[in-house]
């Protein structure tokens, strides 16, 4: 049970901070300037330094998922014990809501607040398979080198996903469902949010036939 509870705090708390640093970052941008591109830019940069820091702290504690598709693609895997995917889930979700509450509360936003903010069309479907796609594969791809190497890479892939998605690679169903409460250029309307998910699924189920074939094979 100990260990349980360490493994919930450290999702919860890295899940927590991960989408504060997304949605706050996203609010500040938005109190500075009305120029889209430079909005991004800053959201970018703080999501993706973010990341890094928050899987160099987390990984040894909880192997820093923060995500609820990572931590299912580890248990296929063999690399988490089935036991602690609810765990892992919860926290991660519950996480991630206080993460978009806090946000929302630092700029005078309502606690909760439902986005308007439209991602539909299947251009953006499709992105978003590929940006959770090519998440877990470097995820995979990267983990015998060390948790500095997964930090870097994840940082710096969600970095690029940004610019190279339609979607702006959320990759994370649990991030996805915060974003919904929140009222600014990082949000997701509540109706586009169901199908993020979707396209999520798909990404991992094809993300792990990709991993199994390429790095967990045995030579």
């Amino acid at each position: 049970m100990k260990n349980k509870s360490r493994y919930f705090l450290s999702e919860f708390i890295g899940s927590c901070f991960l989408v504060m640093i997304i949605v706050g970052s996203g609010l500040m941008a938005e109190n500075l300037t009305n120029d889209i591109a430079v909005m991004l830019i800053a959201n970018t940069i703080a999501t993706g330094a973010g990341l890094f820091v928050l899987i160099t702290v987390f990984a040894d504690v909880s192997g820093a998922h923060f995500n609820p598709f990572v931590s299912v693609a580890m248990t296929i895997t063999g690399k988490l014990k089935k036991r602690l995917l609810p765990f892992y889930i919860s926290a991660q979700i519950l996480g991630c809501m206080l993460g978009v509450a806090l946000a929302n509360f630092f700029f005078e936003h309502q606690i909760f607040e439902l986005s308007t903010k439209s991602r539909d069309g299947v251009y953006i479907f499709v992105s978003e398979i590929v940006a959770t796609l090519g998440l877990i594969m470097i995820i995979f791809g990267s983990m015998k080198s060390g948790k500095i190497t997964v930090a870097a890479s994840v940082g710096l892939y969600i970095t690029a996903g940004y610019w190279f998605t339609s979607s702006t690679s959320f990759a994370n169903p649990a991030v996805a469902i915060a974003r919904t409460f929140t009222e600014s250029f990082t949000g997701i309307n509540y109706l586009n949010t169901p199908f993020y998910i979707m396209a999520e699924l798909i990404g991992m189920i094809i993300a792990i036939f990709i991993v199994k074939k390429l790095f967990l094979q045995k030579n």
